[in-house]
Formats: structure tokens, sequence, C-alpha cells
């Protein structure tokens, strides 16, 4: 069995975003924000579609045509989030035998700080909507943040040991442990480990 984490840059089917909403990080610049995910959108679909998580499809694909946005580039899917970070709590892509499996990991508000009941079904929700098109989706059972890893998609993870070895994550782990499931699971063989990889906000 051959796996693989490809890299970002890689050819992609989709993008997930999650439009901004009154109770997400963007209250307090939510017109602003929703100026910038409509031209966000309106650049993305000149080269693919993008699966957008709405509070409601509606008024979100108004806007968007009325921007000049090509709605059938967009796939709506409405449904309830916490915020909008969908690369965290949205599915990871391997590539098993050159198929794709999408791995829904568990996220817990990056480790405890903030709710992710509703964000952390959002891949269980999309699969259950048909989004994925049939891909398989498997739950590993560990809590991992998609921007918690970077991949060159020839083996090699980098990643901060303040994030994966959180007590918050998954406390009855060790580095050790993490290696060898991520190796499995994502087909790593190199791991850069950054130690101080902390950022403020």
């Amino acid at each position: 069995m051959h796996r693989r984490l490809p890299a970002e840059w890689e050819p992609q089917d989709a993008v997930l975003l999650a439009w901004p909403h009154p109770a997400s990080d963007w209250r307090d610049h939510l017109a602003e924000t929703e100026r910038v995910y409509v031209e966000l959108i309106r650049t993305i679909v000149r080269f693919q579609r993008v699966v957008l998580i709405v509070p409601a499809a509606a008024p979100v694909r108004e806007r968007l045509r009325l921007a000049g946005v090509d709605p059938d580039r967009v796939v709506f899917c409405p449904m309830a989030t916490n915020d909008t970070w969908a690369r965290d709590f949205g599915p990871i892509t391997i590539l098993e035998n050159g198929r794709p499996v999408l791995l829904d990991f568990g996220f817990n508000g990056w480790g405890l700080k903030f709710a992710a009941d509703l964000d952390n079904r959002i891949t269980a929700n999309l699969a259950a909507m048909g989004v994925f098109d049939g891909c398989e989706v498997r739950i590993p059972g560990l809590i991992l943040e998609g921007g918690s890893i970077e991949s060159d998609g020839a083996g090699t993870l980098l990643t901060t040991s303040a994030c994966l070895l959180s007590p918050n994550r998954n406390p009855h782990l060790d580095r050790k442990d993490i290696e060898h499931i991520l190796a499995d699971l994502l087909g790593i063989r190199r791991f850069l480990w950054l130690e101080h990889g902390f950022l403020a906000g």
C-alpha cells in the first residue's frame, strides 16, 4: 500500500471555504471580510470549483451572481459553523495507490481554545451531502488541524512541537507515537519539527 500526502501546490479538484458570519472571528469587520471573500471566490473559480459552506445559500448565491461569479463553479453547502477556518477543520486528502482518500481528523478548536462542535462535524456533513463524489472518508481518531502540517509531497512533513505535542490535543501520545501514526496515515518518511513555532494571533 503506497500512501502519500500531496503538496499544496499540486492539482486539486476544489477549494473548501466557509463563509464569514456574525459569530465568527470576522464579526468586527464582517462587511469588509465578505467583500474579500467575494473577490477570493471570483479569483478561485477562474481555475477550479469552490465548495462553499454557508449559513444560508440563497443570499450568498445572489451576492456572488451580482459580482459576476459563475454559480455553476460554486457548490453551496448550507450548514452551521463555529468559524471559517476550513483548512483546519476540513478533510486532509491523501493519495492511496493514486486514489484520493479523505482523512477526517478531530478538530477541537486549536487545543480547546474555542468552541468547535459545529466545525468538527463539517467533513462528515459534506460527505453525507455527496460533495466528495464517493471518495472514501476515514476517521483516524487523532486531533489534528490541517494548518499544523506542511508537506513537500515527497514524504517530508513540517510541523511544530507546540501544536502536535500540545497536552490539549493528544495527551496520550508522545513525539514517537505521533511520528509513527502520521508515517502510517500520511506516508511520511521524514519529520521536521519546529521547536519554537508559536505565533501570537
